[in-house]
């Protein structure tokens, strides 16, 4: 071995037993042998350090010109600077200097690089300057691990912290930065890390720079970042797919060229996209700024132009007009103007910019005109080829120059125009378009004509710069905001426009005044007004029917008088305007006049209201239906809901303002079913609450406080459902908290006895209140008691078995009160209203609990109303299925034609609550009973005297108190037709038939003439001629041709 070598290995060794004792004194938070061998001198001496990055042995900053990296568990890749690397770890050794075991400061000592590659995984690490990832490849990196060992750390939280690393992940953003061995990216997303930063600690940042470049798809490797600077792209969706990492001290040169080590998309300029919809052709292909977007020179004319702004990263769009032919000029649109489809030439354009592009550039273009070819250039809204001559854009070129740059060329003639014109339309009140109107004086509507409640006015034409700009006045908002050059002008929503004014602006204004005059539907045309001034009727509850405009060249006199142009109507006054179902917003009305629509079943929805004169508004609350109250609202906002078909059902109206308390306010309501109300003042509630009726229309008066106007307020205004409140004493709990209207007083399940309760109302808008007595245990009725008042006993343990309940005054006028119990071995009975019985009497079975319900008079019952009370039992046990015969604990009676000795009927011998054996039980038990009766044809008599084969099944049928109506035993001895009743009932299926196989105890047997009952066993019992009633083996009266089940 050569000395060289022999020293290399006992500086091997020195450091080795160094490391080991370091190992050994900081166990719980030293980095261990997971690290990559490779070694970055931790010395601050730049010249070792550079020297070692430079070393021909292995640890020179790879160019990454061919490398890619070893990938894991996978076949290796012949890579000669991976070799080197991989059989050079006794020189790796050597750059580790002497000083870093022993100084005091945190002082690195090996980089280790670990990529995640798409399609492969985590690749083998790699030292300092390495390649990490791939490259030619064209796989994506989608993690990163990058490790620092240090020495001199006092912690492990400091270990933890020498270095953060932040990924830029595709479709994801800026990561959270991770720490010293983690893993920034994402494993098993599939997706690509984008760009990096890298930082080390404070502590090794004041030492050491961290360098990292990326290798990226479509840009190769960038220039080298440091110090969590922007090392990638973002904004391009660029995967990097390789990166080098190099530790290096302080002040020392980057490892290679450091410009451009990041690309920003948004830092590329704007670029537009131009295409042209052209005759006979369609869309043509987009073609960049400054390229021809259309044909020349082939008489086709331009249907529709559209242009894209594409400036990743800021703000701004493309806005176009376009002058179509038969149509004018239209709206601005984004990216878009003129027609498809409707063989229309596009003849003028205009084009801008908005947002950050209009403040960064200059949009340019110019049109190519059939006849004339190519105009100069018009910029930035300005119109561009020509409008009335009948010429058709047949191409555009469109530029985009910094603000302030130089014109593409001469810009002397941009547009071929008409003389200005004036275009004016409208929309109504129910929303309907009114039109529109074009020329030097425009109009839309007239006397008599539907309320305005939005304009839209432009200036069609025109090659001066300049805007025209309108506002409206309404009742309840007063003007609104200014709109301009065919935006649209509106008033409240649903309300009428009461006036209006318009003024022009820039080169516009020079050249034009404005003159405008209404038409208003209370009081006709009014004079003309001019550039700014007020048009139209303040006060009252009239609307606009008519405009006109015209546009007048500066300085001549106006198109007719302008005298009362503008009318301020004296007084103090009121307007309120109603929305119905199906009709909409209707005309407003004045003072004490009715808004809404009676006598129609069109409920009130919605309702504006505005005083007039006074220094006073009105706020409106209104109770609307699956709401509730809403908020006061006043002016501009309506009380109520639009479009969603929820009817207003009570108000509440209060004044505010200086003025407020000068006056009063009155409101009624006219309500389904009821009609109108009460008047109301000053913020009580007038309609219904609770009764889901609807509001129709509505009267509102202002009046002076102590004026003898003030409507006379004789019976209710409001009609709301008044609170309920029950209690009930029950057996062993005493009194149990009260329950409200329609809810559960008592206890169910508990079989406790209700001994007393106490009903009372609350929130009631008028007189009255309820009253209620008890049936109780051992007493009877009670005397009625009303209003929390107790009825029953207390400490006695009497039950209560029924009640009675009533209201009593107004209320019992307009609500019904329904109520049912809760019985015991019954459960819930029927319900009852307004003083009837519900309960049980004779029979000693108590209530447990009890449910009250109020609704609004002529109210359907809240459920079945069947057996509310009774004071004999009423039958809730087994049942047969569908429409057989059914079983009862009551008696059979028989019809009031049956009389004489053929009307015997064996009683009901089931309980009121039996099962189906039961039934079969009562059923067969009296089937023996009649053993050793007679046989004589066709009777149906008692045990001892005489029956027939069906008249035995008949008397035991009865056993079970089943009615079999019209087989009876009257009928059976007279009707010639009921002497076979067996027959009658095989054929009939009067009872379930089932299969002769599958017989049970308690079915009934078919022979060819005959009946007997099955009491299992193979045997029957059965009525046989001269021998009677015995039981014997079913099969000695013949063959056997059915069977039924009457207990299915």
């Amino acid at each position: 071995m050569k000395e060289g070598g022999i020293v290399r290995r006992l500086f091997d060794v020195s450091v080795s037993i160094l490391m080991a004792a370091v190992l050994l004194m900081s166990q719980s938070w030293a980095v261990t042998a997971a690290y990559a061998d490779y070694s970055v001198n931790g010395s601050t001496d730049s010249t070792n350090l550079n020297s070692d990055l430079n070393s021909e042995d292995s640890n020179a900053i790879d160019d990454g010109s061919d490398s890619e990296g070893q990938e894991s568990n996978a076949s290796p890749v012949v890579n000669e600077s991976q070799d080197t690397q991989q059989g050079s770890s006794e020189d790796r050794s050597e750059v580790v200097a002497d000083d870093s075991a022993v100084s005091n400061q945190l002082t690195v000592k090996n980089v280790s690089v670990s990529a995640h590659v798409q399609n492969i995984g985590w690749m083998d690490p790699v030292g300092s300057g390495k390649v990490a990832g791939t490259t030619g490849r064209g796989l994506n990196l989608e993690a990163l691990r990058i490790s620092l060992e240090v020495d001199g750390a006092t912690s492990q939280e400091q270990v933890a912290n020498a270095l953060s690393v932040e990924a830029h992940v595709s479709n994801v953003g800026w990561q959270a930065a991770v720490g010293n061995g983690g893993t920034a990216g994402t494993t098993g997303q599939a997706r690509a890390v984008e760009a990096l930063r890298v930082r080390l600690s404070a502590d090794l940042s004041a030492r050491y720079t961290v360098w990292y470049r990326v290798h990226s798809a479509e840009f190769g490797w960038l220039g080298w970042a440091c110090d969590g600077a922007d090392a990638g792209s973002a904004g391009y969706g660029r995967a990097v797919q390789a990166v080098q990492v190099a530790v290096l001290p302080k002040g020392d040169p980057a490892p290679g060229d450091a410009t451009c080590p990041f690309k920003n998309r948004s830092d590329d300029p704007a670029s537009i996209s131009v295409r042209s919809h052209t005759s006979n052709i369609g869309w043509m292909s987009p073609v960049d700024g400054g390229s021809v977007a259309g044909t020349t020179g082939r008489g086709l004319p331009m249907e529709a132009l559209e242009a894209q702004l594409g400036w990743y990263g800021h703000s701004g769009s493309i806005e176009l007009r376009g002058h179509v032919s038969n149509v004018g000029w239209q709206q601005w649109s984004k990216g878009h103007c003129g027609t498809t489809g409707k063989s229309q030439r596009l003849e003028a354009v205009q084009i801008r910019l908005t947002g950050e592009a209009a403040d960064k550039y200059d949009i340019w273009y110019c049109a190519h005109v059939s006849g004339i070819g190519w105009l100069d250039w018009a910029c930035n809204g300005a119109a561009a080829g020509s409008a009335g001559k009948g010429r058709a854009i047949e191409a555009v070129k469109v530029v985009l120059v910094e603000k302030g740059g130089a014109a593409p060329g001469s810009s002397a003639k941009v547009f071929i125009g008409d003389q200005d014109a004036v275009t004016v339309s409208g929309s109504a009140v129910s929303g309907e378009s009114l039109g529109s109107s074009s020329g030097k004086k425009a109009t839309i509507g007239d006397k008599g004509a539907k309320l305005i409640s939005s304009i839209a006015l432009s200036v069609a034409g025109q090659t001066d710069d300049g805007s025209i700009s309108y506002a409206v006045m309404d009742a309840y908002s007063g003007w609104g905001a200014s709109s301009s050059d065919g935006g649209a002008a509106k008033a409240v929503s649903g309300a009428p426009i009461k006036a209006i004014k318009m003024s022009l602006s820039g080169q516009l204004a020079a050249n034009y005044d404005i003159w405008y005059r209404v038409c208003d539907s209370g009081n006709g045309w009014t004079g003309w007004a001019s550039n700014g001034q007020a048009c139209g009727v303040s006060g009252g509850s009239s609307g606009l029917c008519g405009i006109d405009v015209a546009l007048v060249n500066k300085g001549q006199s106006s198109p007719g008088s302008s005298a009362n142009a503008f009318i301020e109507t004296p007084g103090i006054g009121l307007v309120s305007q109603a929305h119905v179902a199906s009709a909409g917003w209707l005309a407003p009305v004045g003072n004490g006049e009715t808004a809404g629509q009676t006598g129609m079943s069109r409920s009130l929805q919605a309702l504006y209201v505005a005083t007039q004169g006074i220094d006073a508004s009105v706020e409106v609350s209104a109770h609307v239906a699956n709401i509730g109250w809403q908020p006061y609202v006043s002016g501009a906002f309506y009380a109520g809901t639009v479009g969603k078909g929820l009817a207003i059902q009570a108000v509440k109206l209060r004044l505010t303002g200086n003025d407020a308390s000068k006056y009063d306010i009155y409101y009624r309501i006219h309500a389904a079913d009821y009609g109108w109300l009460g008047w109301a003042k000053n913020e009580a509630a007038a309609g219904t609450v609770g009764l889901s009726k609807q509001a129709e229309a509505i009267q509102i008066k202002l009046v002076t406080k102590g004026s003898s106007d003030a409507p006379v307020q004789d019976h209710d205004a409001l009609i709301q459902l008044p609170g309920l409140s029950a209690k009930a004493n029950c057996s062993g709990l005493g009194w149990q908290a009260p329950v409200g209207n329609g809810s559960v007083a008592g206890t169910v399940g508990q079989n406790r006895a209700m001994e007393a309760m106490q009903l009372s109302l609350s929130d009631s808008s008028m007189s009255g209140g309820i009253s209620y007595s008890a049936h109780v245990s051992n007493i009877g009725w009670q005397s009625a008691v009303s209003d929390g008042a107790t009825s029953g006993t207390v400490g006695q343990g009497q039950q209560i078995q029924a009640v009675k309940i009533n209201l009593t005054g107004d209320v019992s006028d307009y609500f019904d009160v329904w109520y049912r119990v809760h019985v015991s071995n019954y459960g819930w009975l029927g319900w009852t209203k307004n003083g009837s019985s519900a309960g049980t009497t004779k029979l000693g079975i108590p209530v447990q609990a009890l449910q009250v319900k109020i609704v609004p008079k002529g109210a359907s019952a809240p459920g079945s109303t069947s057996d509310s009370y009774f004071e004999t039992y009423r039958y809730m046990g087994y049942q047969t299925p569908r429409s057989y015969p059914k079983v009862s604990c009551n008696s059979v009676q028989l019809p009031s034609y049956c009389t004489g000795y053929f009307t015997y009927v064996t009683p009901s011998r089931i309980p009121y609550n039996a099962s189906r054996q039961d039934c079969i039980n009562a059923f067969i038990q009296r089937a023996r009973e009649y053993i050793g009766t007679r046989y004589i044809e066709p009777w149906s008599s008692w045990p001892g005297d005489a029956v027939d084969c069906s008249g035995l099944v008949l008397q035991c049928l009865y056993a079970t108190g089943m009615d079999m109506g019209w087989y009876n035993p009257y009928n059976h001895r007279w009707l010639p037709e009921q002497t076979y009743n067996s027959m009658n009932w095989y054929r009939n299926n009067t009872f379930m038939p089932v299969s002769t196989s599958a017989m049970q105890r308690g079915d009934v047997v078919y022979y060819q003439g005959h009946i007997g009952i099955y009491i299992g066993n193979g045997r029957i019992i059965d009525s046989w001629p001269g021998i009677g009633v015995t039981e014997r083996s079913v099969n000695a009266p013949g063959r056997v041709i059915g069977a039924a089940r009457p207990f299915a």
